[in-house]
């Protein structure tokens, strides 16, 4: 069921309108049925795996909940020595339960994502939502691992979290003690809510509509053909194209899923925090994709960095190489990790690995090389404090970002390099992309790629105007609530007469980008 449908838009209303007059402590049963339809829309069968990955957190985190309360509820009657190999064996049985739950929720996702592509074989269809709610429940259980918090006692609320239906096309991957104590709630109608709602997924709608869908097609024509050589002024046009076209893809898409949770007065984690403003690759990666960046911290970054053999590399770095070192090589590795693992996550295909290897390596030398930047910039008289620099570094980590798209976007790595090199050495004359003969032969009929851009201009400058706000710290939606009726219904019918209009130009609706991953 496409977010961007009549379809959606009448299960929604429906939902929405059983949920606010029911009894309030059937709420979460009104979610319950709703996700569960919601889901079986997208294949009857697919609810087997979610409810299997489901039940295996949900009773793991119980048995682990269950052992961790009979060791503290013996500790009174055992000796010291005695508690010591009680803890040891609970401790073992942990593990054990820890590495069943991986195998198999990992298991799953392993064989119906990557498997297919390894054999060779195109049969497998990838459930829902499957890459988002397998990490959300392997959260779950490392947080009640962990004794974050108190397990939750109902499986069918715990479903409703899994099931949550509008994080299953795209995220974000959402913590139970976040998303989850929300979803069991009582919650009255506030048309603040409905208001604030509406009014992300009219953004989200913007960005999806007048701006990704109208690029999709054109990026494609560039980059999906056979292997041409092509002048490296046109792949840079092509690459910023990609770039403008996956955050107005992915984060409209995030608007959509935050807007339409917000109708039912649940607040879910943000997802990207004006990643273009970054001022190195380390900062875009926290501000892009930010519940799976912090996914990665807690429960792979973390783990690995703090494992005793990588504390034992600290300490003999510190000892033959120096602090700096010590402190930072252990960190690169697990970057160099979690990156591989981010890219793997996106897919089994070889460009993936090659773009996550790719930011890893890039962050990993960045941190290692820091003191020797750092002497640059004081033996050349740099005031890292100033407005100029701070431009600067958001330029040098635009163009680091978008070198990385090249191995994102080209699926063929051989045929990346090969645009990188021309991108570099055979730049070509910028001029020839005002020619409308040759841009004809690349883009097909020229005059709808220019009917296109003006839209698609429209629309990403009302991206960048909003990001520049928020990033100097103003509530938009707040500034528009406290203008007259007359610019409060502008912020409104503008954003929507524009989405009307860029219908009539686009192919239609392409779908999102990362409901494939």
């Amino acid at each position: 069921m496409n977010f961007l449908s009549f379809t959606f838009a009448i299960f929604l209303l429906i939902s929405l309108f059983v949920y606010y007059t029911a009894p309030k402590r059937f709420q979460w049963m009104v979610l319950l049925a709703a996700n569960t339809f919601f889901y079986a829309c997208s294949g009857i069968g697919n609810l087997a795996f979610i409810l299997f990955s489901s039940l295996i957190t949900f009773f793991g985190a119980k048995f682990i909940s269950d052992l961790n309360s009979s060791l503290k509820a013996r500790k009174a009657e055992l000796s010291k020595e005695d508690f010591k190999l009680e803890k040891k064996r609970v401790q073992g049985k942990k593990r054990l339960l820890l590495l069943g739950m991986l195998v198999l929720n990992v298991g799953i996702l392993f064989y119906l994502k990557y498997w297919r592509v390894l054999v060779g074989s195109k049969t497998l269809l990838l459930p829902l939502g499957i890459s988002y709610y397998t990490l959300s429940t392997i959260s779950y259980f490392m947080d009640i691992y962990n004794g974050k918090y108190e397990r939750e006692s109902n499986f069918f609320k715990y479903f409703v979290f899994v099931s949550f239906f509008p994080q299953l096309l795209l995220g974000p991957i959402n913590r139970y003690n976040q998303t989850g104590f929300q979803l069991r709630e009582e919650r009255k109608f506030d048309f603040e809510n409905i208001k604030h709602g509406f009014m992300l997924i009219l953004y989200g709608s913007l960005k999806k509509y007048l701006v990704a869908d109208m690029l999709v097609h054109h990026v494609s024509t560039i980059f999906d053909g056979a292997y041409a050589n092509y002048p490296g002024c046109l792949l840079v046009t092509g690459i910023l194209m990609y770039a403008v076209y996956q955050y107005a893809d992915f984060s409209g898409g995030t608007d959509l899923v935050l807007g339409i949770a917000e109708l039912f007065g649940i607040k879910m984690a943000q997802n990207f925090r004006q990643p273009y403003f970054s001022t190195s690759l380390a900062n875009f990666w926290q501000r892009w994709h930010i519940s799976l960046g912090g996914w990665m911290r807690d429960y792979i970054f973390y783990p690995f960095a703090l494992t005793k053999g990588m504390q034992n590399l600290s300490k003999w770095c510190t000892n033959h190489l120096g602090k700096h070192f010590g402190r930072t090589l252990p960190a690169c590795i697990a970057n160099i990790l979690v990156f591989m693992l981010v890219g793997v996550w996106h897919g089994p295909e070889l460009h993936f690995f090659v773009w996550g290897l790719y930011n890893g390596l890039v962050i990993a030398l960045s941190d290692i090389l820091k003191p020797l930047f750092e002497k640059v910039n004081a033996a050349l008289h740099v005031n890292e404090k100033s407005r100029g620099w701070h431009i600067f570094q958001i330029v040098r980590t635009f163009i680091i970002v978008n070198i990385g798209w090249y191995f994102d976007r080209i699926v063929d790595v051989p045929k990346s390099f090969a645009y990188l090199r021309n991108t570099f050495t055979r730049f070509g004359n910028p001029l020839m992309l005002a020619s409308k003969d040759y841009m004809n032969q690349i883009l097909g009929n020229i005059s709808d790629f220019q009917s296109h851009i003006v839209l698609i201009a429209l629309g990403s400058l009302i991206i960048f105007v909003v990001s520049v706000l928020k990033e100097n710290k103003i509530d938009v939606y707040a500034s528009i609530q406290k203008k007259n009726i007359a610019l409060r219904w502008l912020a409104y019918y503008v954003p929507l007469i524009l989405i009307i209009l860029s219908l009539s130009f686009s192919a239609g609706d392409t779908g999102f980008m990362y409901a494939q991953y």
